[in-house]
């Protein structure tokens, strides 16, 4: 397994998970996380979970591929970071370097947002070449304003960012739970994308096993899980994607406390808002749906929008809640 910082583990040692009433009452929960509402950093999706992400939750976030679920929950990472607060982003679809260079073009796209300026193909490519060759990093950057001003930013919440990447095999959940037990309490957030990969190596393992695995992590460790998690081949050519059209819906519903879908606007609204406003369905086609199908911690069936950025990897932080309606599937007609 490789881990870079932005961030290096220390040695510890087990956390106690069990106590007695009268223990609670007479020394109260000392070794309790210190973070029990994490922001992401993205509204107002946060003002819908109550302030953002619960501790000891497991969250799913889903949707088709492309849609968007790492860029999502990697700038979750970027921004709990960026709050002071440690993050562990494991991911099974790309190494460090892709990563950092999303990152990079993250907080590229951020001043650019900012300063109502656009950014060069030239730029966005230095910023890709700035993760894919390490060692030439420093140079790259000091040609450019704007990369030199992106890499301060990096900088200023870099320790609290542990970027892990790995194949399945030697980054299992038992692998995970050292990984924690390592870092002595010191993660708010693990990050697991995806769910699938892990289980991958688990040959008697399923994906809802998996979350099974994940959400005790949480409740052992006082964080919060966010696992990302990929459609069933059943549901790759509908118009929007439901809880129920993961794999093994059943298993994961029932151990989420909360589950995101992401689904392009374009497809998932219902065909009147776009039948003959052409400059309209071209809107639609820059944002991404995203729709809270479970909560535990408050109310549910709520959608919000998003702009995409993918040329930086990010989405705009700042959204809006869904006017228009939205399909529920392949079973709607219209």
């Amino acid at each position: 397994m490789s881990n870079s910082a932005i961030g290096t583990p220390s040695a510890g040692s087990n956390r106690e998970v069990a106590r007695s009433i009268n223990n609670i009452m007479d020394t109260g929960l000392t070794d309790a996380s210190p973070h029990h509402i994490i922001a992401t950093g993205y509204e107002p999706l946060d003002g819908a979970l109550d302030g953002g992400l619960h501790t000891g939750d497991l969250i799913l976030v889903g949707g088709l591929p492309g849609i968007g679920k790492t860029v999502a929950t990697l700038q979750w990472a970027r921004n709990i970071a960026a709050d002071g607060l440690p993050v562990v982003y494991a991911c099974y679809e790309h190494d460090e370097a892709s990563l950092f260079s999303r990152l990079l073009l993250s907080e590229v796209g951020d001043l650019a947002q900012a300063s109502g300026d656009s950014t060069s193909s030239e730029i966005r490519r230095a910023a890709l070449d700035a993760g894919s060759n390490p060692s030439d990093f420093n140079d790259i950057v000091r040609g450019s304003l704007v990369l030199r001003a992106a890499k301060a930013r990096m900088q200023a919440y870099g320790d609290e960012l542990m970027l892990c990447s790995a194949s399945p095999t030697d980054l299992d959940i038992p692998a995970l739970e050292q990984l924690l037990n390592e870092r002595d309490g010191d993660t708010a957030v693990l990050f697991v994308d995806h769910l699938q990969k892990v289980s991958s190596v688990h040959g008697d393992m399923t994906v809802d096993e998996i979350a099974v695995e994940l959400k005790a992590l949480a409740m052992r460790h006082g964080i919060a899980v966010v696992g990302v998690v990929g459609a069933s081949s059943g549901a790759l050519g509908l118009r929007r994607l439901r809880l129920q059209h993961l794999q093994e819906a059943d298993g994961l519903g029932y151990e989420a406390d909360l589950v995101i879908m992401l689904n392009d606007k374009m497809t998932a609204v219902s065909k009147r808002h776009t039948a003959f406003d052409s400059v309209r369905a071209d809107d639609f086609r820059s944002l991404v749906v995203f729709s809270i199908e479970k909560n535990r911690n408050g109310p549910a069936g709520i959608d919000l929008e998003y702009r995409k950025d993918f040329a930086h990897y990010r989405f705009d932080p700042s959204g809006s809640v869904l006017e228009e309606s939205l399909v529920d599937g392949v079973l709607i007609t219209e």
